[in-house]
């Protein structure tokens, strides 16, 4: 499911859809007319790299909850 192009993606993750190992990658700005996304990532060699998709090839990563923790098992109060 692609994104839509507005000014709220600006900060939000993304991943390329049509890449198997996509980088999750930072939206930075955002051309509405054109509908391009401009998105910034780390590479594998620590360096930012910068790069211009379409909307319609991006998704947003989706962000894994954490497991609610258990509640620690209580004392049984005695009489």
């Amino acid at each position: 499911m692609s994104v839509r192009v507005t000014e709220r993606l600006v900060g939000d993750v993304v991943i390329a859809s049509g890449l198997p190992n996509s980088p999750l990658m930072v939206v930075q700005s955002i051309d509405e007319e054109a509908k391009v996304v401009n998105t910034t990532w780390f590479a594998d060699d620590n360096s930012c790299q910068e790069g211009l998709f379409p909307g319609s090839a991006l998704d947003r990563a989706e962000q894994k909850k954490a497991a609610p923790k258990a509640k620690a098992a209580g004392k049984k109060k005695t009489r």
